[in-house]
């Protein structure tokens, strides 16, 4: 009896599965939407007077934005990233910030799969308490994320994020320009939320 019972649990829950995949797989993406997410953050910049190596912390994200089509979301997005580094005779607190403007594209109607693309601002800053350095480029944002319907307006996605600093921008010293054009990136691991003002709804096949 206990095994039949454990049986059919499965059964309905493969069911219900797939019911609400069928579900996402027929939504349509229009309306105001806006987003947040946390997970952690690696932060590196390149220069000729920095390490250049990879610094993990915390990291969050907001966006917002609105629906082109049922494939295609436009929207904003600002990506902080935030470490204290002590290395004994002095503790420095770094932050990072990416500012941009990206499209998500929804490749196939059968997974709820989309790819990020867009282009921001992203910038640096190490502080000691005594000196400040902060590092500036613009360029390329790229992402990846699955998302899984929760309600009628919520989703839930795991993602991957990758803002580049590579051209433009400058490494200022205590405010006072030093260097041209140095390399700043962040990469985040994640889950986000994202909640749609217009219902997620099913489209017609």
């Amino acid at each position: 009896m206990t095994r039949f019972v454990v049986l059919l649990g499965s059964l309905a829950a493969l069911v219900l599965g797939r019911d609400l995949a069928a579900q996402q797989q027929r939504q349509a993406r229009d309306g105001f939407w806006f987003g947040a997410a946390l997970g952690s953050g690696w932060a590196r910049v390149s220069c000729n007077i920095c390490q250049g190596t990879n610094r993990r912390g915390l990291s969050g994200t907001l966006r917002l934005g609105g629906g082109v089509s049922r494939a295609v979301l436009i929207g904003a997005e600002v990506a902080a990233w935030w470490a204290t580094i002590d290395s004994g005779a002095d503790t420095v607190h770094q932050s990072l910030a990416a500012f941009s403007a990206a499209a998500f594209w929804y490749p196939s109607r059968r997974r709820p799969l989309y790819l990020k693309l867009g282009i921001g601002l992203v910038t640096h800053r190490a502080d000691d308490g005594t000196d400040v350095i902060t590092s500036t480029a613009i360029g390329p944002l790229l992402g990846v994320g699955y998302e899984w319907p929760v309600s009628a307006r919520l989703l839930v996605s795991p993602f991957i994020n990758l803002a580049l600093g590579i051209a433009g921008g400058s490494v200022k010293f205590n405010g006072g320009k030093i260097e041209s054009s140095p390399g700043v990136s962040l990469a985040q691991l994640g889950l986000g939320i994202t909640w749609h003002q217009v219902p997620l709804r099913r489209t017609q096949r």
